[in-house]
């Protein structure tokens, strides 16, 4: 056994594995518990509305976060192009996160009102009416789906067991916040709730 290549042997990868997973579980997952309480006194993020969950799931069911990244790192270069960088306290309510590692299109992590709903909606319809060069995919059917919200409420309650600081009224209103609502009425109200009130950090 120990003659082969390690890659040739399953004990051995298994191995490998465990003893690698635990390592990253020691260093990166561990100490955060003891210091969580610190990142929600210092974070400016806001629990996203019932309409905003929704909009957030559609953004990841069509595969949104597969070409924008949500994580600018604290280079000039793309502090310049996209705003404040990114910090660990920003994330404190993000299941799962969404930063991403493939910059198709642009980040997103401030987009905050940089755009009108309208201009969002238009975006959606046909990228290509606002953006020429866009080789974004037009999504349409988005403002066909209308939303029944019925898994809203059970939504919002396992993002409050996660730690999402909701409220009982908030999430017996949920349904209705969602009801009627189109899946681009959704996706366009999170994507308006992305970005950091203290602007620019230099």
């Amino acid at each position: 056994m120990f003659n082969k290549d390690f890659t040739q042997s399953v004990f051995i990868l298994i191995i490998s594995t465990v003893i690698v997973a635990s390592i990253s579980f020691l260093v990166w997952v561990l100490p955060a518990f003891f210091y969580q309480d610190k990142l929600i006194a210092e974070s400016s993020a806001k629990p996203l509305t019932a309409l905003e969950v929704e909009g957030r799931d559609i953004y990841i069911s069509e595969g949104c976060h597969t070409c924008h990244t949500m994580m600018v790192r604290p280079l000039d270069a793309e502090i310049k192009r996209y705003g404040r960088y990114s910090r660990e306290s920003d994330d404190i309510y993000e299941f799962p996160n969404l930063w991403g590692s493939k910059r198709t299109g642009p980040d997103l992590t401030n987009l905050r009102r940089k755009y009108s709903d309208q201009w969002h909606a238009i975006h959606l319809n046909n990228p290509r009416d606002v953006v020429p060069t866009s080789i974004m995919p037009a999504y349409p059917w988005l403002f066909e789906y209308v939303l029944d919200g019925e898994d809203a409420e059970a939504k919002l309650k396992a993002l409050r067991i996660l730690g999402v600081p909701y409220n009982d009224r908030e999430i017996q209103q949920a349904r209705l916040a969602v009801k009627g609502h189109t899946k681009a009425e959704a996706l366009i109200a999170y994507l308006q709730s992305l970005g950091h009130e203290q602007g620019v950090q230099q």
